[in-house]
């Protein structure tokens, strides 16, 4: 995520700005200027809707043994901006039993501009993954959201347990290096190469063989995580402690009795849920971007697909406007473009030709700092992250351009094999060491949340996922054999340490904010954001 701009005064406003100005609210700026010719893209495309919906209050009465309060956070400016303050909070790593230690955690405040009187507290932020440390995310997103509230909070970013500037934090490998080598040249990297005709024995029988290497490689690294973090720690990872960790910084910052305000996007909106329904008592004004539905994160076993399906409702969709708006442009502002083009039907006879002739005969890069080959997979798993980002479509047109028309897939391979990690990375002024671990950060999380396996269900073995991947992919097929791998939805009857859930979803008093168009956590996802009467098995201390 980027920084804010240096140019612009901290805090959104310049020095002589009055307390008026400083309380205000300022209008958010949602259209994007159109990537290829300078139009607005249109009004479905990044329209916003904010929706609002008061739910009833049910008192989650479950008690905890209230460990020894923890002292003042000593802020202090933050080297990366110094506009925030930094700081770290200990927090009990079980908040059922007071003997087990104390995890950190590492924070970020913008401090409200309004004057003493008319602030209104703490807004407590999560930027999503789940796995994006919050403290980075906040310099390039705490000034906006501060601004979008009228200046009356203070914003409140943190790394969850196992992120970032937080302890313990997820390092399985020991270091990124090791880890990027783990995964290179597998599914972990490319992700699935789909044939032709995948619903056919022979093409059925080829992602069956991925998905063996899919659980080998998990198998794998949960048998890692275990042997170096350990199957305790990481079952303090999950959403659930992250509610009690937001609860304990309230408590700390604005005392026990504040209600918490919040703001998530993506993966945030599951805190958003978690914090209505686990405090329904303590929940002040939620604001959820992007929704993911939250009895479908804790109900289903990710394997099933159920979830992701949800997720790639508009992906298609996504996908054939980029082409739309390509076609429009024409070959002067859009590189995948030709002049002899008759609709946006050809530019994706095109594509495909290419994505299916690499799943025959992968193309070689030799100039690039990892020199390796291109596969159909991870040139789908590249088109996904580029339709997220609106921003890239000009230069990701480029670089599909010229491994289609030159054969140089040298700038399409920077994006599926980043350049190895040092093997001795120095750490930043407070001593942190990037592990580049992110998927594991992923899964610490998400497996902390998924319902286990229960001791009479069997295993799903890879031909009984591939059917399930095969139906994703009658709807979706472009993504639906991808995306599973570039967020690892799955494994998680392998993975090391279970989570603590919540009992009920129930929120009240919170607002939705939905995008028209994205190619994950689409409108739907909010539609079905069942917060009202999901029952969610609670896995310890039951």
């Amino acid at each position: 995520m980027s920084r804010s701009s240096s140019s612009s005064p901290a805090h959104g406003m310049d020095d002589n700005g009055t307390d008026s100005e400083k309380c205000s609210l300022v209008r958010p700026q949602l259209p994007f200027k159109h990537a290829w010719n300078g139009r607005r893209i249109g009004v479905k495309t990044r329209a916003m809707l904010i929706v609002f919906s008061v739910l009833c209050l049910i008192y989650w009465g479950r008690v905890l043994q209230r460990p020894p309060p923890t002292g003042p956070i000593d802020w202090k400016p933050c080297y990366e901006d110094s506009s925030f303050l930094c700081g770290y909070l200990n927090v009990p790593t079980d908040y059922y039993n007071p003997s087990a230690g104390t995890s950190r955690l590492a924070l970020t405040k913008y401090p409200a501009t309004c004057p003493e009187p008319e602030r209104l507290g703490i807004i407590l932020t999560n930027y999503g993954g789940p796995g994006a440390p919050g403290r980075d995310a906040s310099f390039g997103s705490g000034a906006r959201i501060q601004n979008l509230t009228g200046n009356r909070h203070d914003i409140i970013s943190f790394d969850q347990r196992g992120l970032g500037h937080s302890l313990p934090k997820v390092n399985c490998f020991g270091s990124g290096l090791r880890y990027q080598m783990f995964k290179t040249n597998t599914v972990f990297e490319t992700t699935f190469s789909v044939p032709q005709n995948p619903f056919s024995a022979a093409g059925r029988a080829v992602l069956v063989e991925q998905q063996k290497q899919a659980l080998a490689l998990e198998e794998t690294q949960g048998a890692m995580c275990a042997e170096t973090v350990g199957a305790e720690a990481l079952g303090f990872m999950s959403t659930t402690t992250t509610i009690y960790d937001m609860e304990e910084i309230s408590r700390v910052l604005v005392g026990e009795d504040a209600l918490i305000n919040f703001w998530g996007g993506s993966y945030g909106t599951i805190v958003g849920a978690y914090l209505g329904n686990m405090l329904p008592h303590k929940a002040g004004k939620i604001l959820i971007d992007g929704v993911v539905p939250a009895d479908m994160w804790s109900n289903e076993h990710y394997d099933s697909q159920v979830l992701l399906r949800l997720l790639l409702t508009d992906s298609e969709k996504t996908y054939q406007l980029y082409l739309t708006e390509c076609f429009n442009a024409g070959p002067d502002h859009c590189a995948l473009s030709n002049a002899g083009d008759k609709s946006a039907k050809d530019i994706e006879k095109r594509i495909d030709d290419f994505v299916d002739g690499l799943q025959e005969q992968p193309m070689r890069v030799t100039n690039y700092t990892r020199p390796g080959y291109l596969t159909s997979g991870g040139v789908r798993s590249t088109f996904f992250v580029a339709l997220q980002m609106p921003e890239m479509w000009v230069t990701y047109a480029e670089m599909l351009a010229s491994a289609i028309n030159d054969a140089d897939g040298a700038p399409l391979m920077r994006m599926i094999a980043s350049k190895y990690m040092d093997p001795a990375p120095a750490p930043d002024r407070e001593g942190y060491i990037e592990t580049g671990q992110g998927a594991l950060l992923r899964l610490a999380i998400s497996c902390g949340d998924a319902r286990p396996f229960r001791k009479s269900e069997i295993w799903p073995t890879a031909e009984e996922i591939v059917d399930r991947i095969l139906v994703t992919l009658k709807t979706y097929p472009r993504f639906g054999a991808t995306v599973h791998l570039m967020e690892q939805h799955g494994g998680c009857h392998l993975w090391p340490g279970t989570g603590v859930g919540p009992t009920r979803f129930t929120v009240s008093n919170i607002s939705v904010s939905l995008a028209i168009f994205k190619p994950v956590v689409q409108p739907t996802g909010s539609v079905q954001q069942n917060i009202g009467d999901t029952d969610v098995a609670r896995r310890k201390h039951a």
